[in-house]
């Protein structure tokens, strides 16, 4: 069937053709309709428990990953050189000076 979002290839070995045999009559006839169905519904099941028994930083990680596509810090904020402008300086646009020093623009 078409779909408008890109295919994921699984190879059927025979740890996943265990999986799909074991869990089908466990499932929801509609998950079960293809093995493609089969493989999202699991996935899916494994998410939200991978999610459920992750410590509350990751919990919160991945709240901010869907909410606002925030990926992981890179690097260390200690290792970052000292902004240009000097304590005295006052800027009139001081959270957009920030943003571009960060950004290293």
């Amino acid at each position: 069937m078409a779909s408008r979002h890109p295919r994921l290839g699984v190879e059927r070995d025979p740890e996943v053709e265990r999986a799909l045999t074991l869990t089908e009559s466990l499932l929801d006839p509609a998950e079960t309709r293809s093995a493609a169905a089969q493989i999202r519904a699991l996935t899916l099941r494994g998410a939200r428990a991978v999610l459920a028994t992750a410590d509350e930083p990751a919990q919160l990680q991945a709240r901010l990953v869907e909410r606002y596509g925030a990926t992981t810090a890179q690097g260390d904020l200690l290792e970052l050189d000292t902004p240009p402008a000097g304590p005295h300086e006052v800027s009139a646009t001081p959270a957009s000076d920030a943003l571009q020093w960060v950004r290293g623009e």
